[in-house]
Parts: C-alpha cells; sequence; structure tokens
C-alpha cells in the first residue's frame, strides 16, 4: 500500500511540467508522503528535485523538494536534498550537480524569460539558504554559468561573489583559461572579461592571468582567434 502511494506520488513529481499544480499543493503530497521525494525516474534515474530543473514550467517547485527533501536525506546525507547529486543523465566529464546544471542550463530561443525563470529559482534558494555564497567557489559555479544564455545568472554569481572571477580555478586553470579553451569561446571570454572589468578594472579584469605554462589570457585568446 505505501509503495503503491509512493510510486504514484512519485510520478507525479516527475510529471510536473506538465500538470503545474499550484505550489501549496506540492508542498502538501511531499508532506504527507514524504518518501515520494527520493523515487526514481525509470527512464534516467533522476530524483523528483532533479526533474524540475529541466523544464521552465517545473523549476519553480525545485526550491519546495528541495528543501523538503533535506528533512528526508534525499540522495544521501549532506547532499542538500538532492541540490549537490550528480544529474545520472548528464554525458559530462565534470559530473555535474543539481546546482551547477541550474545555473548553466539556458534556452537560445528564449534566452531572457528563460534565464529570468531560472535566476528567481535561485533566489528563492539563497533566501532559504539553499543556495550559500560558499556554494560559487566550492561548487565551482562561475564556470558553468559563463555563457549568453544564462547571462543574468552569471551576472547574479558574480556580483554575490566577485573574488572568484580572479581567483576561481579549474582543473588548476584560471576560470579565463578554461573558458579560453572552449570551442565558440568568444561570446563567453567577452562576457567575463567584461565583467572582470567591472570588478577589477585595476587589473585589466583578468586578461594577464598566466596559465601553467606562463602564458598570459590575452595572449591565449589572441593567438585562438
Amino acid at each position: 500500500m505505501m509503495f503503491g502511494c509512493t510510486q504514484a506520488t512519485g510520478k507525479a513529481l516527475h510529471r510536473l511540467k506538465t500538470s503545474k499544480p499550484s505550489e501549496d499543493t506540492v508542498k502538501q503530497m511531499v508532506e504527507g508522503i514524504p518518501s515520494s521525494l527520493s523515487y526514481k525516474c525509470a527512464v534516467n534515474q533522476r530524483f523528483p528535485v532533479q526533474s524540475t530543473m529541466w523544464n521552465s514550467n517545473s523549476i519553480k517547485y525545485l526550491p519546495i523538494l528541495a528543501k523538503e527533501g533535506i528533512k528526508h536525506n534525499v540522495g544521501g546525507i549532506d547532499k542538500r536534498g538532492g541540490l549537490l547529486v550528480t544529474d545520472p543523465s548528464v554525458s559530462h566529464e565534470d559530473n555535474w550537480n543539481t546546482l551547477q546544471l541550474l545555473v548553466s542550463i539556458g534556452d537560445v530561443s528564449d534566452v531572457i524569460p528563460f534565464d529570468t525563470i531560472y535566476l528567481n529559482a535561485m533566489k528563492v534558494l539563497r533566501k532559504a539558504s539553499l543556495l550559500v555564497k560558499t556554494d560559487i567557489k566550492e561548487q565551482d559555479l562561475l564556470y558553468p554559468a559563463c555563457h549568453t544564455a544564462v547571462k543574468m545568472r552569471f551576472e547574479y554569481l558574480a556580483e554575490w561573489e566577485s573574488d572568484s572571477l580572479m581567483t576561481g580555478t579549474r582543473k588548476s586553470l584560471p576560470y579565463i583559461h578554461c573558458i579560453i579553451n572552449k570551442d565558440q569561446y568568444l561570446a563567453s571570454f567577452t562576457m567575463y572579461l567584461r565583467t572582470s572589468l567591472k570588478y577589477y578594472p585595476q587589473h585589466i579584469g583578468c586578461l594577464f592571468q598566466k596559465d601553467s605554462d606562463g602564458k598570459t589570457a590575452i595572449r591565449s585568446a589572441i593567438e585562438k582567434h
């Protein structure tokens, strides 16, 4: 009987993008059947909190599921209700978790509305202390957020933790060099440079940060372009 309730409610949580119930209804669902928060989708093995992230119609439910998920250790102890759980369906060498994907998922066909909805979800998480300042460095959030489809989220993170623009590294390289090494990097590089200039004009942004071979960012960018 209990498994049947868990399964039915869990499946309903994975369908929030189409059913679009009120947030109060979702809260009542998970409070009544908390085991549904850990019900994995048969197709991609995501938890419900992860499923909400992949559609602009369901992203508003993510803070509710994360907050309730903490109470029931969704994804394990210290996984913040599923926010720090790696998404099992994403083929990426870095095994990005829910937070990292939250700041990086974009829609090039509907940039501003999509980015705004996801930014609002981040603000709700921050207000509930489910997204904290130290996450920006510890979860490497600036790097995946550095592309034009998620510009507002990138700028929000940069304003909150501007130090990461200059001190953030990925695989022992400063962020700016990681961005230069991307395919089709120019738009992301320009966005990162403009933002770093805003907060660090005295350092000319991060143009003279060096990679492991001693090559500056400006030299690397010129050689690649």
